[in-house]
């Protein structure tokens, strides 16, 4: 089967595509032709050239890709094969694992999310695990551990609104059109340094658990050597100078090879979560 396309969908922020000094073009792009050259020296084959950007980016026969690890282990289970994790250097990473900010509206006099009882969240999908899954572990948490806020005989919060982005969520919460909401905390960063006025009436009022980063993936269907060319070549990527202002615009440090099963505790903090918020 040939591999039709690449695309890195998760951190592609509009703000950062033309600030990719000292390079031309889009920091995601700039990034991706790095990696395409180390690929192409590898002796990985068809290699795309560009990436790919549409409705559906994980339409069949992803040469190389990056998703979360909530549809990793729910959606896309069984389909793809992890190439590596990337570790990212922000203030929320712990080598490949990361984490989701609790965030508020900046005159929220709140101090903890057990303060939030009652009040109406903003996900961003029930597909995510940073903006959707940890927030409901984090209350199902509350039930049982010191703050006792309540048995879970009614739900936590009085609503939840589905805004369909990270982004939006914050918007949502900018304008107090909800309360709190989960961000994935590269997100937070990227909008920090490039959009920082998105973030003006927001603040963090908690840190999530970690998990590991969305992973770096190729079909399923690949041979154990591919992969092996994959991995060198990413390793390889992040070895040489070249693109190291690149990488940086983007937080990206480096990549770690997590053990097969590292994404179950994705599924483990589902098993002891509510059904839904």
């Amino acid at each position: 089967m040939e591999l039709l396309h690449a695309t890195l969908p998760l951190y592609d922020l509009p703000e950062a595509q033309m600030q990719c000094k000292p390079y031309s073009g889009p920091c995601t792009d700039a990034f991706w032709q790095g990696l395409a050259e180390s690929f192409r020296k590898a002796g990985l084959e068809n290699v795309p050239d560009i990436l790919y950007r549409g409705d559906d980016v994980y339409q069949n026969n992803v040469f190389f890709g990056q998703v979360c690890g909530y549809p990793l282990t729910h959606e896309f289970s069984g389909r793809f094969q992890v190439i590596a994790t990337p570790v990212y250097r922000t203030p929320y990473f712990t080598g490949p694992e990361y984490r989701s900010v609790i965030v508020v509206h900046k005159n929220c006099e709140w101090e903890k999310l057990a303060d939030a009882n009652g009040s109406l969240a903003a996900v961003n999908s029930k597909n995510s695990h940073s903006g959707y899954n940890i927030l409901r572990y984090m209350v199902t948490q509350l039930t049982t551990g010191p703050y006792e806020v309540r048995r879970l005989t009614k739900p936590f919060f009085s609503g939840v609104l589905i805004s369909g982005g990270h982004r939006n969520s914050l918007s949502q919460i900018s304008n107090k059109e909800a309360d709190v909401a989960a961000i994935d905390a590269l997100t937070w960063s990227l909008l920090e340094r490039y959009v920082p006025k998105d973030l003006e009436n927001v603040r963090i009022l908690e840190i999530s658990p970690p998990a590991p980063a969305p992973a770096f993936v190729t079909e399923n269907s690949i041979s154990t050597h591919k992969l092996n060319l994959f991995r060198k070549a990413i390793q390889t990527f992040f070895d040489e100078q070249n693109f190291n202002t690149v990488c940086e615009q983007l937080f990206l440090d480096s990549i770690e090879i997590l053990p097969e099963d590292a994404y179950a505790c994705i599924l483990e903090m589902e098993n002891n979560s509510i059904e839904e918020l």
